[in-house]
């Protein structure tokens, strides 16, 4: 189940992701919201969360949606960086909870949440 609606990417979301792929990218990104959460939201339940976590990890779910999106191509690569004469190219992203890649502004919703912390929560 998504965090995450059409509505709330409408929202919280850049646009990028065409209509036909938004569920499965919502459904996606929120998996991946629950590996950086360290499964907490399900063990918790959705509906049990504060209205102020429900709705950063909303917006989470929406930003690490567009993230996948567009740079899902270049998350998957075993290049972490490439270079050819005085060209340097390395991709510079967050490595959550099991492997996951994000941004230093999805981790950033998902910490003030407190259900992004290591410790027991």
């Amino acid at each position: 189940m998504a965090y995450a609606t059409a509505d709330d990417y409408a929202l919280y979301g850049n646009g990028s992701i065409p209509a036909a792929e938004l569920d499965q990218a919502l459904s996606q990104s929120s998996d991946q919201i629950d590996s950086l959460t360290y499964s907490r939201i399900v063990a918790r339940g959705f509906v049990n969360l504060t209205s102020f976590q429900q709705l950063n990890v909303r917006k989470a779910v929406c930003q690490q949606a567009d993230f996948a999106y567009q740079y899902g191509d270049y998350l998957n690569t075993p290049l972490a960086g490439y270079s050819a004469g005085s060209i340097s190219l390395s991709f510079k992203s967050v490595v959550g909870a099991g492997g996951v890649q994000t941004t230093e502004a999805v981790f950033g919703l998902l910490r003030t949440t407190g259900l992004a912390n290591r410790g027991i929560c």
